[in-house]
């Protein structure tokens, strides 16, 4: 699951960005409030977050990621307990998902938690884990975290 979850989180850091506006990982802790006022400016379009949604999912967090390193829950579990967006953490909203099946409209939100910029050493081991036939450009980022706050399905 670790090594699915870390493959995932290369393969979406590597592809370019999409047309949609993204926010991008917090330079400092900001109020909870405040991040949540920002996301939904940026994502204007979309039902509104609020304070109360974004504490429940954080809490529920193990439920869904019981192996999840202690570090970052610690880091999740600050929005809960001090009502802060840590350094790092940014909203993403995904619109579309693409499948063997067809596209699907969606309206997901992710809290992430952006990594760090891999060692020589961390790159080597994150890119022997993808497939020959994928290539990456720019840094490599490990240790980051996607938890998915909000998953409707559109049509």
């Amino acid at each position: 699951m670790k090594t699915i979850t870390a493959l995932l989180t290369l393969i979406v850091l590597a592809l370019p960005s999409m047309a949609q506006p993204q926010m991008k990982p917090l330079d400092k802790d900001i109020p909870l409030a405040e991040g949540i006022h920002q996301a939904n400016a940026l994502f204007s379009d979309m039902q509104p977050l609020t304070e109360q949604e974004v504490i429940a999912a954080v809490k529920a967090i193990k439920l869904t990621n019981p192996d999840m390193k202690q570090d970052i829950y610690d880091t999740y579990i600050k929005v809960v307990k001090d009502r802060v967006l840590p350094r790092g953490m940014y909203f993403n909203r995904i619109t579309a998902w693409n499948t063997e099946y067809g596209r699907f409209q969606v309206d997901w939100m992710d809290l992430c938690l952006e990594g760090h910029v891999a060692t020589a050493e961390e790159k080597q081991a994150a890119l022997s884990k993808m497939p020959a036939n994928m290539t990456v450009s720019g840094e490599v980022r490990v240790g980051g975290f996607e938890y998915r706050l909000r998953s409707q399905f559109i049509k």
